[in-house]
């Protein structure tokens, strides 16, 4: 079997107070006011990694699988995706196949700014939270990709301690509720 080379990010998530503030800060960086996306993930029992389906409500969809520890702070991921045009009939055979790990609804506007994905999330049970998601060059280092990550959350005013680790999935799992 040839093995290749999964594409990777360097990813930061944070709790976000003041949506308003960050979403004009974030504006102001991408010189756009973002694109709002509407998705549903469900995630699937898997041995290894995470799986999740990603609905975006308009008959389309990506399956995902992903490996990223559970860390603060910035963190390499890898993941792999498949786009589909029947979101629904492939949630159903994966849902018979795995069983369904839990589901995460959320309202994501997304900024582009140089080669980072902004995201400011309002997850349905959560909150608001804004992820940065640094897409990597082929001849880029993890370091050189959370430097741009600790930069950008500087230029945002995202601290430190607003930091969360895991994914919204594991978040809602553990019952964390709006604060």
């Amino acid at each position: 079997m040839l093995s290749r080379v999964m594409p990777s990010n360097v990813e930061i998530k944070a709790s976000v107070s003041d949506r308003a503030l960050f979403a004009e800060k974030a504006a102001q960086l991408s010189q756009s006011e973002g694109t709002i996306i509407r998705q549903h993930d469900t995630f699937f029992n898997c041995s290894q990694g995470r799986l999740k389906l990603r609905d975006f409500m308009n008959e389309s969809g990506q399956l995902i699988f992903y490996e990223r520890p559970d860390t603060d702070g910035p963190k390499l991921s890898r993941y792999s995706i498949s786009p589909t045009s029947d979101p629904s009939s492939l949630r159903a055979v994966l849902s018979d196949a795995l069983g369904v790990k839990g589901e995460v609804r959320k309202e994501r506007r997304l900024f582009l700014i140089g080669q980072t994905r902004v995201h400011l999330d309002t997850v349905e049970g959560l909150g608001h939270y804004m992820e940065l998601e640094v897409v990597m060059r082929p001849e880029q280092t993890v370091e050189e990709g959370q430097q741009v990550a600790e930069d950008l959350m500087e230029k945002l005013g995202v601290s430190k301690e607003s930091l969360v680790t895991g994914a919204y999935m594991d978040l809602l799992l553990k019952g964390h509720k709006e604060t």
